[in-house]
């Protein structure tokens, strides 16, 4: 069959893949709670006091059993794994148990981190084949450095080595969330140097502003 030339439309505008960071207690549990159609996957028992669609998952075994149930079939539109933390701590513990040492560091090479790697990365796409749009929640470093920044950045990611890069990488949309002077819960989609920490939505690219679900997914014409 000959190839017929034919330019194709963007299937979306809004990103298949967000990933939100911020400082510990800075709102993103209270924010997800907010979403429409969205189940917050809580890693860390902080929803407690918020209304919402939650689903606690206290183990690697509890997230699997998850992903069983919900391969079944579901109501929601977007998955909001509230944090990717818990699960590299649970990747991170099945990999030392496995290989018989106490630390991911004592592999030689660099082989625990890329084990680990490797499969949180798996996990990841296992979440984003069961729904429409996936959001992975992660952590700000605490590092003087990146306190003051506002900017997407990979070193301000608090997670190790690969792993954020690749995240990132893999990720549609990157929103650093902060409080500004007036204690207003911000977003900003500004990247710094690094191409991965950048955005594909061209509506949310170098942007910051008051943190509006409506701005970050936009209404999409059928």
């Amino acid at each position: 069959m000959a190839l017929n030339k034919a330019k194709r439309k963007p299937v979306s505008v809004n990103p298949k893949i967000l990933l939100l960071y911020g400082a510990p207690k800075v709102g993103k549990t209270t924010v997800l709670s907010k979403l429409n159609d969205c189940l917050v996957i809580d890693t860390e028992s902080g929803s407690h006091m918020l209304e919402g669609y939650f689903h606690n998952v206290n183990s690697k075994e509890e997230l699997l059993e998850f992903y069983r149930e919900a391969s079944d079939g579901h109501e929601y539109e977007v998955f909001a794994l509230d944090t990717i933390d818990k699960l590299v701590e649970w990747t991170a513990k099945d990999v030392c148990k496995e290989m018989g040492v106490d630390d991911i560091a004592d592999l030689p090479y660099g082989k625990g981190f890329g084990m680990v790697r490797e499969r949180v990365m798996n996990n990841l796409r296992k979440l984003q084949s069961l729904c429409s749009k996936t959001i992975i929640v992660g952590h700000r470093k605490t590092a003087t450095a990146v306190d003051n920044s506002t900017a997407v950045e990979p070193e301000s990611l608090d997670l190790s080595g690969k792993l954020k890069n690749q995240l990132m990488a893999q990720s549609d949309a990157i929103g650093y969330m902060f409080r500004g002077e007036e204690d207003e819960l911000m977003v900003s989609f500004q990247a710094g140097v690094a191409l991965e920490a950048g955005s594909r939505c061209n509506h949310l690219k170098g942007k910051i502003f008051p943190f509006d679900w409506k701005k970050i997914y936009k209404k999409e014409s059928k």
